[in-house]
């Protein structure tokens, strides 16, 4: 994790931080901040084949076991609407089925699934209480829009990268990969339905993240990069960890002046 000085004005690196003392050489990924101090995210210790979604205190340094699943893998939490629960995508049993499923934070049951007649649910995020921007696994990756409570699903763009963000303007962000050398950052306006493109990524990036202000910040290899559409033409460095051995930023979450990133070791 990295902690910045004036990320928003002139940014300067503070700290940058480890965050897997807990599990040095297990499967971490996907950390989605839940609040300043605290992350939520994918982690494999005791086996190498099933993931379970675990909590992290960055004041505390304490780790905590959220869920404990037999034989089905967790990944991708993330808070849901209102309060009380937390989604995630669960590799049921079979080893093939694709689910979106919702638990209570308290662990008072075993949860339940919300779109069932949805299997290949790879990525999502919440765009309102009940809808839910969905990322399908396929022979071409599919977005589509679902309604848990009516259980409507619309397709709605195929060829998408794998990370979907829901802006502070209410609208949802993903990458159109349009060609294999062209990736390009759109965004969609849920109220008339229109595509918008916005830049083309670095290439090979798909993961981004978008801050408060509505700079988009992606990783390429070890550099964190920064967007503004209402500042820059183009990608700018935010910071270079390649002295910290950071090889490959991909999953980047983002909590006021700290950014959170996987390090994938080449």
């Amino acid at each position: 994790m990295a902690e910045f000085k004036n990320l928003f004005s002139k940014p300067q690196v503070l700290s940058l931080k480890y965050l897997n003392s807990y599990n040095k050489k297990g499967y971490n990924n996907q950390p989605r901040f839940i609040s300043y101090d605290e992350i939520m995210l994918t982690s494999a210790i005791d086996t190498h084949q099933i993931t379970d979604i675990y909590q992290l205190n960055l004041r505390t340094e304490e780790i905590f076991r959220v869920t404990a699943t037999d034989q089905i893998s967790e990944f991708s939490p993330a808070p849901a609407p209102g309060s009380g629960h937390f989604t995630c995508v669960r590799i049921e049993a079979d080893g093939k089925d694709q689910s979106l499923w919702q638990y209570p934070t308290d662990r008072s049951s075993t949860g339940k699934r919300l779109l069932p007649n949805l299997k290949t649910v790879g990525y999502y995020t919440w765009l309102g209480k009940d809808t839910v921007a969905v990322f399908l696994v396929g022979s071409t990756n599919t977005l589509a829009i679902a309604n848990t409570m009516t259980q409507k699903v619309e397709v709605v763009l195929d060829d998408i990268g794998r990370c979907l963000k829901n802006g502070p303007d209410g609208n949802l962000y993903l990458v159109h990969k349009t060609r294999p050398d062209a990736w390009i950052l759109k965004s969609y306006h849920i109220k008339d339905k229109a595509i918008t493109t916005i830049t083309q990524m670095p290439q090979g990036c798909e993961d981004f993240e978008i801050l408060s202000n509505g700079t988009f910040v992606t990783g390429s290899g070890s550099v964190l990069r920064i967007f503004n559409p209402e500042k820059e033409k183009q990608w700018i460095t935010l910071a270079d960890f390649k002295e910290k051995g950071i090889t490959g930023i991909s999953r980047i979450t983002a909590s006021r002046d700290r950014i959170a990133f996987v390090n994938t070791k080449k």
